[in-house]
Formats: structure tokens, C-alpha cells, sequence
């Protein structure tokens, strides 16, 4: 059953095949009465409903409903203390949280929307978001958590049409089948003008075993957005932090033991700190991971575009260093904020 704290935004929940309103069951569950799926209503495990269409997803259905919905993936303990010791901060989340929010307290707008996709944990950085009062902040994973309001698969977001404002997307996309499907998903349900932004790994090692599929160039990053303008973009952790990675994994190779690999490098967590000290351009070239913070834009990125950017990324990653994070109408955005 959805709480009644979401009652702003729970009438634009959609189904994730035929995107059709969803309907209220008698025990305030979610039925689509529309394709085959209304056959039975949405599974609902420990409150949150679970809207997904199994037969387009990489989850099962028996297996989420017997793991009451649980992550497959093992978190938290030895292994996520360990990380981020060894990981460090995001320094560029905290300072797009506070831009985004910023924007979306522009004059004039209504309540905004922020999606959160992949909230099963709250990202690095991202807390802003969690502690204003004066957005509706709604989280989906494919697992159920504390932090998610509902269980979707990201490929099928199921909010109608232009419902959102304003999305976040954490080191999610490397781990999604169809990365483009779920950014067209996100393009889909943002608002003209609305916001997104992403933190995507390029030179990091797999992670959390057989769900990780993807890694991209900062050149390769903005194609996957290109139905974005850019308001910034560029490293969140850069060569040093991927030299530190690979250590660890080379530690753990020899060792044949993750725990062991992320011991022996504690000693090098310095590394990291070189990030803050590489050249630009080197830094992009060998980054660890990336960033993208664009508005949905009515001039998508051409090809010729997409070569000059190679160009366009020193200014942008000085202006994220220097914490210069454009506050200003876009071009190519829509003439209103979002909202």
C-alpha cells in the first residue's frame, strides 16, 4: 500500500507495459485495467508495491516475492566500511544537489519532483535532497529498502509522461541491460526543461558480480545524454582513484580475496588525493568515474556536436573544480524552469 505522504504524486504512477493509469484496489493496492498485466493487481511486499512487468525484466517474480523483494546483492557490513574508506567522498554530488535544488526553487515553480532511480541506499553525496522539505522526493530500486518508495525496473519507470521534475541517477546505469532504454525512460517522464543528473563510472572495476555490464568515456557519457543541454559535467573521481582501484583488485586477485585486497590498500587511500592535482585533460582521459548535469533540451546533441565536445570538456570539468556550477537558463532548454 503507498503511504499517504505520497499522495502528491501517486495518481501519475503508470503501468510499466501499457503506461495506463493504475487504479486502486479495494486494499489500497495498484491494478492496471488496461493490457494483460490487469489480469491480477501489482505484487505489494512489506507496503511497497512492486511495479514491474516480469516478462520484460531482469528480475523474477517468485524470486522477489520469496526474498520479500530483497537486494541480490549482499550490502552493507565489512564490505561497504571497507569501500568507502577506500573510495573516498563524492566531492561533486553534494555541490549538484544543493545546483539542483537551487533550480528547482526557481520563482514560479509548483512542488517539484525528484526521481530518484536506483534509491535502494541513499548515494554518496546526495543528502540534500533527503533533508529538503520543500520537494517531493521519490525513490525506486529494484530491491525494497528503507529509502524506496515502490520496486520498478528502471528500463519501465512507471510514472506517466512528463510527471517529473527533476531525476538522480547514482552508479546505477552500469548496472542496467539497456543503459539507453533507461535514459529514454527518464528523458520520457521529466517535465520540458527538467533536470537530471548522473554519476557513471569509466575506468572502474567490475562491481556487484553479475549486475554490472557497461563503463563509458566522458565523449561516450554525453552521447548516452544527448537529449540534454549540459549545465555541467566531468570527473567525480579521476586517475588517481582509478590507480587505487586497480591496486585493490590487483591485491585481491593475488590474495583471492576481496576482503584482503581492500586491507593491503588502506595504506594507499592517498592515492585518491592525486585527483585534485591531474592535469585536466589527463584526468578526463582516465577517469574513474563521470558526471553529467543537463536540462531536457528541444535540441538534442548532433554527431558533429558530440566531436566538438571532446573540446568543450576542459572548461566544463575547471568550472566543476572551481565549484562554479552554472546556475543560468541553458541554451536549447525549455524558455520556463521546471515546474
Amino acid at each position: 500500500m503507498i503511504e499517504t505522504s505520497s499522495s502528491r504524486w501517486q495518481d501519475d504512477l503508470v503501468c510499466p507495459r501499457c503506461r495506463t493509469s493504475l487504479r486502486h484496489t479495494p486494499d489500497g493496492g495498484l491494478q492496471c485495467g488496461n493490457c494483460a498485466l490487469a489480469s491480477v493487481p501489482f505484487p505489494v511486499v512489506g507496503g511497497k508495491p512492486v511495479l514491474v512487468d516480469f516478462s520484460n525484466s531482469i528480475l523474477d517474480r517468485d524470486a522477489v516475492l520469496a526474498s520479500a523483494a530483497a537486494s541480490p546483492i549482499r550490502r552493507g557490513g565489512w564490505r561497504a566500511l571497507l569501500t568507502r574508506a577506500v573510495n573516498g567522498t563524492n566531492r561533486i554530488a553534494p555541490r549538484i544537489a544543493q545546483a539542483m535544488l537551487a533550480r528547482l526553487a526557481m520563482p514560479g515553480t509548483h512542488r517539484a519532483r525528484v526521481l530518484v532511480v536506483g534509491g535502494g541506499a541513499i548515494g554518496a553525496g546526495a543528502e540534500a535532497l533527503y533533508a529538503a522539505a520543500d520537494i517531493d522526493l521519490i525513490g525506486f530500486d529494484i530491491y525494497a529498502s528503507q529509502t524506496t518508495d515502490f520496486v520498478a525496473d528502471a528500463h519501465a519507470i512507471p510514472f506517466a509522461d512528463g510527471s517529473i521534475d527533476a531525476v538522480w541517477i547514482q552508479a546505477v546505469l552500469e548496472h542496467v541491460a539497456d543503459p539507453g532504454r533507461v535514459v529514454a525512460e527518464i528523458v520520457r517522464v521529466l517535465r520540458p526543461g527538467g533536470l537530471v543528473f548522473a554519476d557513471t563510472p569509466f575506468l572502474w572495476p567490475v562491481h556487484e558480480q553479475a549486475y554490472d555490464f557497461t563503463r563509458w568515456s566522458p565523449s561516450g557519457h554525453r552521447w548516452l545524454f544527448r537529449d540534454f543541454a549540459v549545465i555541467a559535467a566531468g570527473t567525480s573521481s579521476g586517475p588517481g582513484t582509478a590507480s587505487l582501484l586497480a591496486l585493490r583488485y590487483l591485491a585481491a586477485a593475488l590474495t583471492r580475496s576481496n576482503k584482503l585486497g581492500q586491507l593491503l590498500t588502506l595504506p594507499l587511500v592517498w592515492l585518491r588525493l592525486l585527483d585534485r592535482w591531474c592535469a585536466p585533460r589527463r584526468s578526463l582521459d582516465a577517469a574513474a568515474g563521470l558526471f553529467f548535469f543537463g536540462c531536457k533540451t528541444d535540441r538534442p546533441l548532433d554527431l558533429k556536436g558530440l566531436v566538438r565536445f571532446y573540446d568543450e570538456q576542459l572548461p566544463l570539468e575547471a568550472a566543476a573544480r572551481s565549484g562554479n556550477i552554472a546556475q543560468t537558463k541553458v541554451e536549447g532548454t525549455a524558455s520556463t524552469p521546471p515546474g
